[in-house]
């Protein structure tokens, strides 16, 4: 059986920069497809390498930058990020990223990034992610089925 991989990834002290982790958590408890194994990996790359060793279809969930509103979806093929400026997406993760690309061939999977209100010190998210937290979470659920479907069905 192939190993899906769900990984959270982010910074929980850091409000928005959680985002991910705070995803992950959720959906781990509403989503009870035995296929997919969801983790947190916070920001330690080594860990999260070590998940994913051996999965074949990976989805990361993370805090993105990418001009978007707040609490809008990104979504980017994991061996397409190196066309991206990566230390603007997301400064901690570059080493898991370049990790990724390099296992292009064998590992394949998208992020789902979310935009991020207010990165600073601080637990929690900031409040206008969490207005929004319900259609955040539920957006990034079909996100996931969708992108699993679609990898089923190549």
């Amino acid at each position: 059986m192939e190993k899906i991989i769900v990984l959270g990834i982010g910074n929980q002290l850091m409000m928005d920069d959680g985002a991910g982790i705070y995803l992950t958590e959720e959906l781990s408890k509403l989503d009870h497809d035995p296929s997919i194994d969801y983790r947190i990996g916070e920001s330690d790359i080594d860990y999260c390498i070590e998940v994913i060793d051996g999965a074949s279809f990976v989805i990361i969930l993370d805090a993105v930058s990418s001009g978007k509103q707040a609490g809008q979806l990104s979504i980017y093929p994991l061996a397409a990020l190196h066309e991206h400026r990566t230390l603007d997406i997301s400064p901690h993760n570059l080493h898991l990223f370049e990790v990724l690309y390099q296992q292009r061939k064998t590992i394949k999977g998208f992020l789902i990034g979310v935009e991020p209100y207010q990165i600073d010190f601080h637990i929690g998210l900031s409040d206008m992610l969490t207005e929004k937290w319900d259609e955040i979470l539920e957006e990034t659920r079909k996100a996931i089925r969708e992108l699993i479907k679609e990898k089923e069905e190549v």
